[in-house]
């Protein structure tokens, strides 16, 4: 019965050294883990997808002021066509934006 209480107890002790170096090993393997997991999230998943939904705002923007051209340049293209072959046209907008008058009309300025 002696003999096997011994064989018990070698088989569970084991030297402080040996649990020292696989506590340092599983720390560091957690620690690689961790850093091979985190860096790359930190540095293309995260950043990656502020900058993804900022430059999807910044297109809508910009889509939005495109938009906003292109009516004004067709607007002008119309007023440009109606100058060009309308003289009601022409002589309204000698009237109300250059501010001409027909040589036999009177101009009166009230203050």
């Amino acid at each position: 019965m002696y003999a096997s209480h011994v064989a018990t107890s070698v088989r569970r002790a084991r030297p402080s050294w040996q649990i020292t170096v696989w506590t340092l090993r599983i720390v560091a393997a957690l620690s690689v883990a961790a850093f091979v997991g985190y860096v790359p999230y930190r540095l293309y998943v995260r950043i990656g997808l502020q900058q993804h939904v900022q430059l999807r705002r910044e297109l809508g923007t910009l889509k939005e002021s495109n938009d906003k051209l292109r009516r004004e340049n067709n607007e002008l293209r119309l007023q440009l066509l109606r100058v060009q072959e309308d003289d009601t046209e022409i002589e309204r907008v000698a009237r109300d934006e250059l501010g001409l008058i027909h040589s036999d009309e009177l101009l009166f300025k009230v203050e």
